[in-house]
């Protein structure tokens, strides 16, 4: 939608131009510029929007900017934290490993998967073949919430969940809706001018009013606009201890509510990666995979000198300079050596510290270790909460200090596989509500399960999730790992530890997107510098959307300067040019 308008507003600006004297003297000028190089460390969601819209914007401006865009990344693929893996390492399977759904007001998602023709899929979660519940939350003792499974010839059971939230919790699941919406339609101005670009992050959200809830935790937030404490932890605590590890107490209050804007969750059949990968195909000139970029120097001529590890690039591009260099990853994580230094690095903040665990095995969710009676209670997707007795002492630490009794953040069964008789290539949340029809009787259903935890899991702990016997190997320190278990009993399984966000701790100070060196010269340093950054975006929203998000709002802040810079010197290219013409005598 956004950029649709842009390339409204950029076509109208041309049709205006085309009647100006001075088009064809710009069109000159243009056609005798190099390639502005533009150098992306990172390929993940922020990286990739950046290449993608620098090219864009480009296009679209009426001096047609040339650019030449080279994208590097340590990881061999694109997509940053949006990774998939083949569940059993089978290519039929690819899973979400990271980042898993986006919503509907994520117009840049939204819009490249639509553009680029990419299948969505509306199915994250599916239910065993006699589940009566898809969604449950569990604080550690009894379900304190469950949701029915959805019926698609009947909505009753939907409207009897709603009725039964208003009756538990009253005005609150209102109160709560009407603040997202409200919240949500100021965030919506940071796609829009007079906003979009903006140059300050800081000043940007002062300007929508969102400083009130970055600066207040979200219990803070939810308590200011009378939103009852019972809905609080048992519904939105779950909300935020699934997508951010975090209890109310230690986050702020615009991430908690970011949490409950969830109309339109979809994904992207065969993985979201695959927006980022289109992404970057359709606009950068180079991409270096499995290179990671150790040195970023600005040598005298005022452009800049990378080093990677990869020897092969560093040999073939020794000479190589680039005029903009765009850091699209954590500074703190990146490593990266700056010649000169930079005057303010980036603060380095806390990471969360996630661990999650892909796994398949022929057992269901075992109804005992959640003290219910049958496999039918059992939700497909369990999120957790605190129990009220430890909500006030937990509700702001950190990692496995706030988990509480549940011990995970969440489990969800994710898919029922069939692999002696799936026959088709499908994507990480099919829609299949029962065996394939060509599955014989006997064919054996592996389950497909993921688990967000603040620890590594342990052989104990899913033996007693699934209800199968198992004894840990006394005689090794380390001696209940996962990977010990049977393997009938867990057929696959694959670990990942992540800093996967930041703690989205309250804060009213947010970083900038430009760098300076200390020995600049110049009495505005981000003006002249040439490097940018965008991760500082997370500490106020960390989602796919909002990083693609801060390399949109960076590639039109970069393309904006540069046809400034080239209006000035058409403009005294033309004066130049009046000047040495002689004049007309008749």
């Amino acid at each position: 939608m956004l950029y649709r308008s842009l390339c409204i507003c950029s076509v109208l600006f041309s049709l205006i131009l085309a009647d100006s004297p001075q088009t064809p003297l710009r069109d000159t000028f243009a056609s005798k510029l190099k390639p502005h190089r533009v150098a992306i460390i990172g390929a993940g969601a922020g990286g990739s929007s950046a290449s993608y819209y620098l090219n864009n914007f480009s296009q679209s401006s009426p001096f047609e900017i040339p650019l030449d865009i080279t994208v590097f990344d340590a990881s061999p693929v694109i997509g940053g934290r949006t990774v998939t893996v083949n569940a059993l390492d089978d290519d039929r399977y690819p899973t979400e490993l990271g980042a898993s759904i986006f919503v509907k007001i994520n117009h840049i998602l939204y819009n490249a998967t639509r553009d680029f023709g990419l299948t969505p899929s509306t199915k994250i979660y599916q239910s065993g073949p006699d589940t009566k519940y898809q969604l449950g939350i569990w604080d550690g003792d009894t379900f304190v919430f469950k949701s029915a499974t959805e019926d698609d010839n009947s909505s009753w059971r939907g409207w009897w969940d709603i009725a039964k939230l208003l009756w538990k919790y009253g005005w609150s699941p209102i109160r709560m809706q009407q603040l997202t919406k409200k919240v949500i339609g100021s965030f919506l101005k940071f796609y829009e001018e007079p906003l979009f670009p903006f140059q300050s992050l800081q000043e940007a959200v002062a300007l929508t009013g969102l400083t009130a809830y970055t600066g207040s935790s979200g219990k803070e937030v939810l308590q200011e606009a009378r939103i009852g404490q019972l809905f609080s932890r048992e519904i939105i605590q779950a909300s935020t201890r699934v997508n951010y590890a975090s209890n109310l107490g230690g986050i702020h209050g615009l991430e908690t509510l970011v949490c409950m804007a969830i109309e339109g969750a979809l994904a992207v059949d065969g993985g979201n990666w695959q927006i980022f990968d289109e992404m970057v195909k359709a606009s950068a000139s180079q991409v270096f995979l499995n290179t990671t970029v150790t040195e970023v120097s600005r040598n005298a001529k005022g452009t800049f000198d990378l080093r990677t590890t990869n020897e092969h690039v560093n040999q073939h591009f020794a000479s190589v300079a680039y005029d903009i260099v765009i850091l699209a990853a954590p500074y703190q994580f990146a490593n990266i050596s700056f010649t000169p230094p930079l005057a303010q690095p980036p603060a380095k903040i806390p990471y969360v510290s996630l661990y999650v665990t892909l796994f398949t095995s022929p057992h269901r969710l075992s109804p005992s270790f959640f003290g219910l009676d049958s496999h039918a209670d059992v939700p497909s997707a369990v999120l957790t909460t605190l129990p009220e007795n430890l909500n006030d002492e937990l509700g702001s630490r950190r990692g496995v200090d706030a988990v509480g009794p549940p011990r995970f953040w969440s489990v969800s069964t994710l898919r029922l596989l069939y692999p002696d008789v799936d026959g088709t290539c499908v994507g990480p949340m099919a829609n299949h509500s029962s065996a394939p029809e060509s599955a014989e009787p006997e064919a054996e259903a592996q389950y497909l399960y993921k688990i967000f935890s603040p620890a590594p899991l342990t052989g104990t702990f899913l033996s007693s999730l699934l209800d199968f016997p198992y004894e840990p190997d006394s005689t090794t320190s380390n001696s209940d790992p996962v990977s010990s278990l049977p393997k009938d009993d867990i057929t696959w399984v694959h670990e990942k530890y992540w800093h996967s966000y930041p703690y989205e701790i309250p804060t009213e100070t947010f970083e900038n997107f430009t760098l300076s060196f200390s020995n600049s010269d110049s009495s505005d340093p981000d003006a002249v510098s040439g490097l940018w950054y965008l991760s500082g975006m997370e500490s106020f929203i960390s989602t796919m959307e909002t990083n693609a998000l801060a390399g949109m709002n960076v590639a039109k802040l970069i393309i904006d300067r540069l046809e400034s810079e080239m209006n000035s010197q058409s403009d005294a290219e033309s004066f130049q040019r009046v000047k040495e013409e002689p004049e007309d005598q008749s």
